[in-house]
């Protein structure tokens, strides 16, 4: 009966052991079930806060632009030197074909006021893009640089370029300079930016030099 007795009681305490260590272990899943739940979390936070000053452009071709998130929003210099890029790009990169010529034209005049119409207007009076599509010419520009004064408003800006006009036999490289001002206007799918240029002027295109294409 004492055998029996001690068994019984062997039996208990195995049991109560059992019991404690399978409780134990529950908890202490738990607790690192709920540590790696925080750990996450503060990790993905961290990773947000320290991201989230940064976004990322794209424009109609694809291309992706960092831009940076300020106080009062996108970084508006850096989009007023895009935009102004992108007119330069549309309004002087020209191949020798009306369709693409009036292609570029039309989404440039989207990004401008009249002053780029009046532009293409007294260039296309002397000829110039007639010129292109008969002799079969490419252009097209090379930004040095954009120079954007956003103390004042409208922002006042200087465009810095190379303008090459490619022929059969030669190639020829002007001094390129224009200027203008932008005001906000409502962003869209045209105009993403949501600005617009003004009293766009070019006061310089000087010949550089010709060279021989080989």
């Amino acid at each position: 009966m004492e055998n029996v007795i001690k068994y019984f009681n062997t039996i208990e305490s195995s049991f109560r052991k059992t019991k404690i260590i399978t409780i134990a272990s529950v908890i202490g899943s738990a607790v690192i079930a709920i540590a790696a739940v925080v750990y996450a979390i503060m990790t993905v936070t961290t990773f947000v806060s320290n991201h989230s000053d940064n976004i990322y452009l794209v424009d109609n071709n694809g291309r992706a632009m960092s831009a940076t998130l300020s106080s009062t929003g996108i970084d508006k210099e850096l989009e007023v030197m895009d935009h102004v890029t992108r007119f330069h790009e549309l309004m002087f990169n020209l191949s020798p074909s009306r369709e693409s010529i009036n292609s570029n034209l039309e989404r440039a005049f989207l990004m401008c006021d009249k002053s780029a119409y009046d532009y293409y207007n007294d260039q296309n009076e002397k000829g110039f893009y007639e010129r292109l599509i008969q002799a079969n010419m490419v252009q097209y520009i090379s930004i040095d640089s954009v120079s954007v004064d956003m103390s004042v408003y409208p922002y006042q800006e200087k465009t810095y370029a190379k303008l090459y006009v490619l022929r059969e036999s030669n190639t020829t490289m002007y001094e390129f300079m224009s200027q203008g001002q932008l005001v906000d206007m409502g962003r869209s799918k045209n105009n993403p930016h949501g600005l617009m240029l003004e009293k766009f002027y070019v006061p310089t295109i000087e010949k550089i030099e010709t060279r021989k294409r080989k």
